[in-house]
């Protein structure tokens, strides 16, 4: 059987239920399924300052990324890779990899010079292994990836 490659989109306002249930399906801490919840997703969908992604697998949300971009006035601006996620079932089959060439890319045309990720305390050893094996390094409290021109 051949592995089927996910598709990548923005994230749209219907998907709330999906990525709902792939934040519990992987255990993180959801947020209620409420009103406000809700209004807070569609808003973060329709940022046009920052990207939310969904990676599909025959039309089923399997994974997210959302990225958001601090401008700043002396450098370019940083990409911080807020938050990545795959569900269990579909670890280890390149989702992750493919959502974070998408942000590499969207990034580097957006103009900026690093990306960003801050691990939260309950980051295991997979999540640091995913960074540093797509060219994250540490720095301090922080795992960095250069976004050079050329690559």
């Amino acid at each position: 059987m051949t592995e089927r490659l996910p598709h990548i989109r923005r994230a749209r306002r219907t998907d709330f239920p999906a990525v709902m249930a792939l934040l519990v399906q992987s255990g993180l801490p959801a947020p209620p399924p409420d009103r406000p919840t809700l209004h807070r997703f569609r808003a973060l969908v329709a940022d046009l300052g920052a990207d939310f992604y969904v990676a599909e697998v025959d039309g089923a949300a399997v994974g997210l990324v959302h990225v958001t971009y601090a401008r700043q006035l002396a450098v370019p601006p940083v990409a911080r890779l807020e938050q990545i996620l795959v569900a269990e079932a579909f670890r280890r089959r390149g989702i992750a990899a493919a959502l974070l060439a998408a942000m590499h890319g969207r990034a580097r045309r957006r103009g900026c010079s690093r990306m960003a990720c801050a691990l939260g305390g309950g980051a295991g050893p997979s999540a640091l292994g995913l960074l540093e094996q797509h060219g994250f390094r540490a720095a301090g409290e922080c795992f960095e990836l250069a976004l050079d021109a050329a690559g």
